[in-house]
């Protein structure tokens, strides 16, 4: 949600022209401390005595947990992943990176507008003249409803974001682009009491049972009406959409939609003169872009966790896609991460920071799943392929020596105990 008194002051930030890349700390004039809104390349980290003590002691609490011979570490502990260094950003910055103009805009009625930008991906709505003044419908259209701004007779437009059509009432359709909102812990986000150790479902109110993908723009009814004009967009969020309902307006916004994704520059190209086949190349390379933010996810809608699967699935055409060198050598979830989050005994984690995440499936003793667990070191091989990076190959074989070391060790009477024959081809439950 956007309180519009400040939603004004951030404008241009995330954008090409609101950055300034430098490369030296030496001239006053560049000190990145003494910037607004600048990006710098790079930016060491400062501290202050006290949080560097306060980050080894953590370090040292977690490195001394005894998980060597653990296979379910008890839940009544609370375990730390091993802390690394803190170091600065070495990839791009997620930045606006297309400017996309609606296809359709439809009259869904009540001050309902439909845009439709012919192709999904991730970025959020942008308003070319600011938000309009909102219409107070008799009733507020599903999703688009917010009962403690009405109760305040504060003013708000609301925007839904969606993949697909709901076919028997042809606007967006949540269900397939939300999922079901679990959550598992806190006061603030359970259903009743059951729900913070059961893992059952809750939702915000005005969500009608549904996590929905929604921007909600408030105007405190005291405010100044001017300030509509002067928002432009969210600043803060994300979402995964080819479709966006903006309520409620009299007359539809002038707007389009503004791509986001880490800034890593296009490495290749590719052209046939087959439809089908230059089709399926878009159709990939825009999932890719999609679930490019900062993490290379599955998802870019719900969740933006930092998984080994994705790239072991698809680094091989990221890597011809696009110039990958810093985003696989220390992204938020990529080599260097997990060298970090490594375990004493060797093991990998299947997320490169440490979430307790499917541990039971895998064969334990702090290990995920073992091909997720396993993208370290064949991301590593296939960095070198493309870019011959010998220094982080020299920084990271030992450890993932140390991981085949805990895979000789574990795997087998693992894979035994969980049920698997002795050639481990079948499974007898």
């Amino acid at each position: 949600m956007v309180d519009l008194g400040v939603q004004s002051t951030m404008e241009g930030w995330d954008t090409v022209d609101g950055w300034n890349e430098t490369t030296t700390l030496d001239d006053p004039l560049n000190d990145p401390y003494n910037q607004i809104n600048k990006w710098v390349e790079v930016v060491p980290y400062v501290t202050d005595v006290t949080l560097e003590m306060i980050v080894q002691s953590l370090s040292i609490q977690a490195r001394a947990m005894d998980r060597k011979d653990a296979k379910d570490f008890p839940k009544a502990k609370k375990y730390a992943d091993p802390i690394g260094k803190l170091v600065p950003p070495e990839i791009p910055p997620v930045m606006s990176m297309e400017k996309i103009a609606p296809d359709e805009v439809h009259d869904l009625g009540d001050g309902r507008w439909l845009f439709d930008f012919a192709k999904a991906f991730s970025g959020m709505l942008h308003f070319d003249d600011g938000l309009p003044e909102p219409i107070v419908p008799k009733s507020y259209p599903r999703a688009h409803g917010f009962k403690k701004a009405s109760a305040n007779g504060d003013g708000f437009i609301t925007v839904m974001y969606g993949e697909s059509l709901e076919m028997t009432t042809g606007d967006i359709n949540r269900v397939l682009v939300a999922g079901l909102g679990l959550h598992d812990g806190g006061p603030r986000h359970v259903s009743k009491p059951a729900g913070a150790t059961r893992s059952e479902t809750c939702f915000p109110d005005d969500h009608d049972n549904i996590l929905s993908q929604r921007d909600v723009y408030i105007l405190p009814r005291e405010s100044d009406k001017s300030l509509y004009a002067k928002a432009r967009q969210s600043h803060f969020t994300t979402h995964a959409f080819r479709f966006a309902e903006v309520c409620c307006t009299k007359e539809p916004p002038r707007a389009h939609a503004l791509l986001y994704r880490t800034a890593v520059r296009d490495w290749g190209n590719f052209d046939s003169s087959n439809v089908l086949i230059n089709g399926g190349y878009e159709l990939v390379k825009n999932a890719m872009i999609s679930n490019m933010l900062s993490v290379q996810s599955d998802c870019p809608h719900r969740e933006k966790l930092p998984y080994g699967g994705d790239l072991v699935a698809d680094s091989p055409a990221a890597l011809a896609f696009f110039d990958m060198s810093s985003f696989y050598r220390k992204a938020p979830e990529t080599i260097v991460d997990w060298l970090e989050s490594q375990w004493d005994n060797g093991a990998y984690t299947e997320t490169s920071i440490w979430q307790d995440l499917n541990d039971h499936t895998g064969i334990g003793h702090g290990a995920g799943e073992t091909v997720w667990a396993s993208a370290p070191p064949v991301l590593t091989v296939r960095h070198y392929q493309s870019y011959a990076d010998k220094g982080l190959l020299k920084e990271s074989l030992p450890h993932h020596i140390r991981w085949l070391d805990f895979l000789d060790e574990y795997f087998d009477k693992e894979m035994k105990r969980m049920g698997y024959n002795e050639d481990l081809s079948e499974c007898k439950h």
